[in-house]
């Protein structure tokens, strides 16, 4: 799976994902539905596509064919221990729609909404503008920073939380560390870390979020009066796979 840019780089103090910005013009009416899981007993390569991913996102160039494309994927999920059923079963119902979208994070953000295993395109080649090299930099910038702190701060609780006793900061009860589960204080409920540290983290990961939305928003219209260079980008979907 390819690597994650760094304007699409998950947030570690985070468990919620970015509600999709979908353009006005996408209509849901038309997408596949996902399919019903089956409750027979699984065979062993059912039970080793059970166990593989839940999606896949693959990407590939605009020239190459889509049965080609299919083989690749097939070829790699067979060296995983699915078996040729259990690949058709991901490969069912997928579509290679000539959608384009202006940015890949919108792409993703489109096949998202969709159930199934779904393909589309989004461009590529196009030198970013003054403004996108700007807010590049301050996002580098403030995210390094964020880094940073994330670093700084797991040292310190590393020495804090290793202590047989720890005094909450906010009803400053003292408490033995076996009976708590961090970062929460037994007593009063709330985050065993300091104001301070809770402010300066929530202010970090804010601007980052913000400069992130700032540059796709800015990035999706600037590409929009272009055309050219595109790339595939699929979404495979494991309808076998079963949460642990």
């Amino acid at each position: 799976m390819p690597r994650k840019s760094k304007f699409e780089e998950e947030d570690l103090f985070s468990t919620s994902s970015p509600s999709p910005d979908l353009n006005k013009k996408d209509s849901k009416k038309n997408l596949p539905h996902a399919p019903e899981k089956s409750t027979a007993p699984l065979r062993p390569a059912e039970e080793a596509a059970a166990h593989a991913w839940k999606e896949k996102i693959w990407e590939f160039d605009l020239t190459m064919p889509s049965q080609a494309m299919k083989d690749a994927m097939k070829a790699s999920m067979l060296q995983e221990g699915f078996g040729k059923r259990e690949a058709n079963k991901v490969f069912k119902g997928l579509f290679f729609k000539e959608k384009v979208c202006n940015t890949r994070t919108q792409a993703l953000e489109y096949l998202e909404t969709i159930p199934t295993s779904y393909g589309v395109k989004y461009k590529i080649g196009i030198a970013p503008s003054p403004r996108m090299v700007s807010l590049e930099k301050r996002l580098q910038e403030k995210e390094d920073r964020l880094k940073s702190f994330r670093k700084e701060q797991k040292e310190k609780d590393k020495k804090k939380f290793s202590l047989p006793f720890i005094t909450c900061p906010h009803c400053h009860s003292r408490v033995n560390r076996d009976y708590i589960h961090l970062p929460l204080c037994p007593v009063c409920g709330k985050d065993l870390h300091p104001d301070t540290t809770l402010k300066t983290l929530a202010s970090l990961e804010e601007a980052v979020k913000e400069l992130k939305k700032r540059y796709e928003d800015t990035a999706r219209k600037y590409n929009s009066k272009f055309t050219g260079g595109e790339k595939w980008i699929i979404r495979l979907v494991n309808p076998l796979y079963e949460e642990d």
